[in-house]
Parts: C-alpha cells; structure tokens; sequence
C-alpha cells in the first residue's frame, strides 16, 4: 500500500517544514510527498535539496485546485492524500484514514476531526503547543470504528481517496480560482458517482488555519468565498450549504472492531 502525500504552498515555509517533519516522524506507511510551490518569492535551501521531496514550481499563485491537480498528475500511489500545509500530522494520522477503506465497502473519500474545520468534523479542543498536539494525539488516534459516521461533505485540508476514485470522478476544479468550495464541490461529486464519504470520528489531524488567507484579509477571503459560492450555484443549482445539509450526516454500519497492533498500544 503506498500514498502520495499532495502539499501545496505559498510562502509559508516554515509552516510547511512544520507539516513534512510530522509526516517524516508518524507516517510509517510508504509514500511520497509531493510539495506543489504556488509562486513563492523564494525556495529555501532544504526544498530545493530535499531528494525525498518531489517539488514542482509554479511562476504564481495558481489556486489550491490546480496545485493538487498538478500534485495528482505526479502522484505514483494507491492512495491520494490532499494535506494542507498548515496542519500538523501526528501518531497514526494515516494508518487510522486508511483503515476506513479497508473495512466499509463504497467509500470514496475519508477525512479527519480537527479543530479548524467544517461542523461536520470539528472536535471542541484547544491545544496550544506542538507538545500539546503529539500528547493528545497519542492517546486519541486508535481504532474505534463505532466513531465512524457517514456525511454529505468533507473538509480539503485533510483529505484520502482511492486512486480509482479520482479516475473516476476527475481531479478539482480549478474554475474556484485561489481555494475556497472546491471541496463542497468534489464531495458532491464523489456522492453523485456513487461514494459515501466517512469522517474518521477516532482521528485527529491538527489544523492551525488557514495562514494564507489571513494574510489577504477578511474582507478578500469573504469576497473569495462569496465568488465561489455563486459559481457552485450556478454549477449545481444550489448553494454549498444546501448541498451538504439535504439529507443531514448519517450513521455508518461498521464492520467489528479490528484487532490492535502492537504499535498502537497506549504509551506512558
């Protein structure tokens, strides 16, 4: 089983060294991690050196679509993950999101609870340290299959799919410019082909938030925001709310607890 690890990037390098170094020491699975630049100023030395880093440069700012698209054109594994680079990968992060597919028939797509993130998947906690993170995450990243449950939507900043579902429904639309809607998008895509989508209730993946857009200012990422919610109502006919709300989330029949390894046994 092999994953391609998708990171797109815009300036933010500590951010994203942050976000590589928690992959290095808690991805045990093999992968690659493919590091999309969208028109930074600069590379720093370790990017432009990393020979286990594939990097791929972009003269500007394309958009969080077309970066992970241009990350999936590159992408060599089984499974494709979307990974923001202001997120901070912790114990077990994959090897719980893998774990989904392996044991419910029809899943398209699989992301995490966090603390950033859409209502569907947010969890209510306040961790303030990257000790903080690695300690919560330890004790709460473990098979519970019971906190799996089905939804209409999931979040693009921790995102798992099947190589065959992306040949299936197709990679983002890139017609959502710099980000925002693109994944209430290919959710509804991934539903309409025919994929349920799971958020893994008994995984947590850190979200620090949004950096780039901060940067821009609330009143560009609003503007960002409306833009695109109109182009998803002129492409679908309703809005991203009513897409992901018709219906309400939805509880999943899961398969029995699956055996613990040794190396998910609780530390001290």
């Amino acid at each position: 089983m092999t994953a391609s690890i998708i990171i797109p990037n815009h300036n933010e390098w500590q951010t994203t060294w942050n976000c590589i170094r928690g992959i290095r020491a808690h991805t045990p699975e093999s992968h690659e991690v493919i590091l999309v630049d969208n028109g930074s100023d600069r590379i720093p030395e370790w990017g432009r050196q990393d020979r286990e880093l594939t990097l791929i440069r972009n003269r500007y700012n394309r958009g969080f679509a077309a970066a992970v698209n241009q990350g999936l054109r590159a992408a060599t594994g089984e499974y494709l993950v979307l990974l923001n680079n202001d997120t901070l990968p912790s114990h077990r992060w994959l090897t719980q999101l893998l774990r989904v597919f392996s044991h419910l028939p029809s899943v398209g797509l699989v992301g995490p609870v966090s603390n950033r993130v859409i209502p569907e998947q947010k969890i209510p906690v306040t961790l303030r340290s990257v000790e903080k993170i690695h300690r919560f995450c330890k004790r709460f990243n473990r098979p519970r299959p019971e906190e799996w449950r089905e939804v209409r939507r999931l979040s693009g900043f921790c995102l798992v799919m099947p190589r065959a579902v992306m040949e299936k429904v197709g990679m983002l639309d890139e017609r959502f410019g710099l980000g925002t809607c693109e994944d209430d998008d290919y959710s509804l895509r991934v539903r309409r082909a025919g994929y349920r989508l799971i958020v893994a209730g008994d995984t947590y993946v850190h979200h620090f938030g949004s950096t780039s857009f901060r940067k821009h200012g609330y009143r560009e990422f609003r503007k960002l925001l409306n833009q695109n919610r109109l182009y998803f109502l002129h492409k679908w006919g309703i809005l991203p709310e009513t897409a992901a709300s018709s219906g309400g989330p939805e509880s999943v029949p899961t398969a029995p607890p699956p055996k613990s390894d040794s190396t998910e046994r609780a530390g001290p």
